[in-house]
């Protein structure tokens, strides 16, 4: 155990998210072929649903936590963030048990209340479970946080494996992430009571809804530039279509896999490093180094789509393949305005962060209702590659006059071009390339030596 808490921080967090996302990863065999591609697409379309009910469930509190509990008070607001999570978590239960019979059959896929139940169960305690994580999180305390996280996932594919081998489809998917949330909800409560111990205040419940109601509204708009497309799909392409659609957005999402461990590291840290005398240097340092190691995670992903199409599905969902590598360069937009949106987020409030989302959801609906009935699963993703790179500007922008970056265009630019060419290419010749433009980021000092990207306020 000792030697574990020595490990640097990224790495426990890449062991942990390693370890999550490829439990989830080796779930999807099981899944495809178990479900056929129309439940699979149903399973997508909850998926969906679940998110678009945690990030309302959330409230925006973890974010919170990050900027009010960073400071001298920071275990006295943990403890009323951890409150007010409490109270949105009991509200939320009695609003899904009480609205399942009338929300199922609203969906635009077949589904039972009692599936409504199961994800509402799951998606209530978000903010329960995410405030305890973030606050281990801020502390450094990588070893609990991945103990917890990749606890969760094992147990939640545990349970999905026996219950979908056992017959019982997508309601036991389902019925495996609400067991896994209340478990793992109830440790980290009784865990944070002990650590802050657990306030609920109605003006300081007020005060933190004034912070974090506003990037509720930007999560949802964030929804919209992510998975909202597959409730606009329900209604254009069979549910076979979006299974197979959802299989790409899978393996695309290695990307994010990819650059979590870094992600899960910084984003805690990029505030308080900002407002250091010496913080544009060391921000610009780690962010430049993010982007170039998000541009080769991508292209990696592109170019093992095909082997990762075969071996995660079968021939029904060939299709996947010429998705992924569009979806990936979605995903890499969504990814470096989270690295590159400092600035917007280090003022009072979150609403200028809201309006920047609200702006790129405006171009992604747009796109979805111009593309999709026309062009179908591939308008989705032309709406989404565009949405997603004029919010990555927008951010860019606005939090380059907040807090200026050190922004490194013409290394950034080479590494991105090979890296382009390299997918276009594809097999052994691309992955050549892509061996080129690490070797680039490195000649640019993009990917510094280990240890290197550890900010002075670390």
């Amino acid at each position: 155990m000792r030697r574990l808490t020595r490990l640097p921080s990224p790495l426990i967090y890449a062991g942990a998210m390693a370890w999550t996302k490829g439990l989830a990863m080796l779930s999807v065999p099981l899944f495809t072929r178990t479900l056929l591609p129309e439940e699979f697409g149903r399973l997508e379309l909850l998926s969906s649903a679940a998110e678009i009910g945690g990030l309302i469930a959330g409230a925006g509190l973890v974010d919170t936590l990050y900027r009010f509990a960073s400071g001298a008070d920071g275990r006295r607001e943990a403890a009323r963030v951890m409150g007010l999570a409490l109270l949105i978590a009991v509200i939320g239960m009695a609003l899904v048990v009480t609205g399942a019979p009338f929300v199922a059959p609203a969906m635009p896929l077949a589904t039972s209340p009692l599936e409504i139940i199961l994800l509402g169960t799951a998606v209530v305690l978000e903010g329960v479970i995410g405030v305890p994580l973030g606050w281990l999180r801020m502390h450094g305390h990588a070893l609990g946080y991945g103990a917890m996280t990749a606890g969760r996932a094992t147990l939640q594919v545990a349970i999905a494996a026996a219950l979908v081998l056992g017959g019982f489809g997508v309601t036991g998917v389902l019925t495996a992430g609400a067991v896994a949330g209340l478990l793992l909800a109830g440790l980290l409560t009784a865990w944070q009571a002990h650590s802050t111990q657990v306030v609920l205040d109605r003006r300081d419940s007020l005060r933190l809804l004034a912070y974090g109601l506003p990037l509720v509204g930007g999560g949802l708009a964030a929804f919209i530039l992510g998975t909202a497309d597959r409730w606009l799909l329900a209604g254009a392409v069979s549910a076979a279509a979006i299974g197979v659609y959802g299989l790409a957005a899978k393996v695309a999402s290695i990307v994010s896999l990819l650059a979590q461990p870094f992600e899960l590291w910084w984003y805690p840290k990029r505030l308080a490093v900002l407002a250091r005398p010496d913080g544009r240097a060391n921000s610009s340092r780690v962010v430049m180094a993010g982007l170039a190691m998000l541009m080769l995670a991508g292209g990696a992903v592109s170019l093992a789509a095909p082997l990762l199409v075969r071996l995660l599905a079968p021939a029904a969902y060939a299709g996947a393949v010429a998705m992924v590598p569009p979806l990936t360069l979605a995903i890499g937009f969504q990814l470096a305005a989270s690295m590159a949106n400092a600035g917007c987020y280090a003022r009072k409030t979150g609403t200028q962060a809201l309006l920047v989302n609200v702006a790129g959801a405006a171009v992604a609906l747009g796109g979805y209702l111009l593309f999709i009935p026309s062009r179908g699963v591939e308008g989705a993703i032309l709406a989404t590659v565009i949405s997603q790179g004029v919010r990555f500007l927008i951010f860019a922008v606005l939090s380059q006059r907040n807090a200026p970056l050190d922004w490194r265009f013409v290394p950034l630019g080479i590494v991105l071009g090979i890296t382009t060419a390299a997918v276009v290419i594809g097999g052994p010749g691309g992955w050549a390339l892509l061996a080129a433009a690490l070797a680039g980021a490195v000649l640019f000092r993009l990917l510094p030596r280990p240890g290197a990207l550890r900010p002075a306020a670390a």
